[in-house]
């Protein structure tokens, strides 16, 4: 049973996977009360799925880029829990986990994370036929102005997009489809199907090796 974490930004989800089945998921907005409500949710959703944390073989979990506090925490907490139970740990980033919830599209996708100060960071992916949605791009932190002169064809956006960047996308009217609301949350189902493939495919690396990533 592999439990997966993601306390990366404002909204934190985990999950359950037993590596067929997606046993059970949660996700809540933390705002900044990461600390106080990350360890009870997980001992609340073992407990409703009658698992303990003695049956776990694996943990998952967001390692950022995103806040600080966010990344921090989560890491934090899963390191603890593979180190204490010496369990295989498995990172996975922020849009990597975005982008996985995202159905199949020729066109490119452009995946947001807000980063505070009125910027964003993003970066562009390109779905490919056997391997799913692949970054193209590098993590690039910008002001909102200046990412509808970056899309030069026509594209998705999705993820983290404020107000200001909703008003900005429609002066591209047709060029740019922003998917409904759904699709902009990041789901720790996803971050644990993420995982299960690393996983499988022994990319797994020694838990207090793995390196938290923070926007810049």
């Amino acid at each position: 049973m592999l439990l997966a974490i993601d306390t990366a930004t404002n909204r934190s989800s985990i999950a359950l996977h037993d590596g067929q089945t997606l046993r059970g998921e949660f996700s809540w907005e933390s705002v900044n009360r990461h600390t106080v409500t990350l360890a009870p949710h997980i001992n609340n959703l073992l407990a409703e799925l009658g698992t303990s944390p003695a049956e776990l073989s694996a943990i998952a979990v967001c390692k950022g880029p995103g806040s600080y506090t966010g990344v921090r925490i989560g890491v934090a907490l899963a390191k603890g829990m593979a180190l204490t139970q010496q369990l295989p740990l498995i990172g996975i980033t922020t849009l990597d986990i975005l982008v996985a919830a995202q159905p199949p599209d020729p066109r490119p996708l452009y995946a947001i994370l807000a980063v505070g100060r009125k910027r964003i960071g993003y970066a562009r992916y390109r779905y490919q036929d056997a391997d799913g949605w692949q970054a193209e791009t590098k993590l690039d932190i910008v002001e909102w102005a200046q990412l509808p002169g970056r899309i030069r064809e026509p594209a998705i956006v999705v993820g983290e997009i404020s107000t200001q960047g909703l008003a900005l996308l429609a002066t591209l009217k047709e060029q740019v489809q922003v998917p409904a609301p759904a699709y902009h949350l990041r789901r720790a189902g996803f971050l644990a199907e993420l995982a299960w493939v690393k996983l499988r495919a022994g990319q797994v690396g020694a838990p207090a090796l793995l390196v938290p990533l923070y926007a810049r």
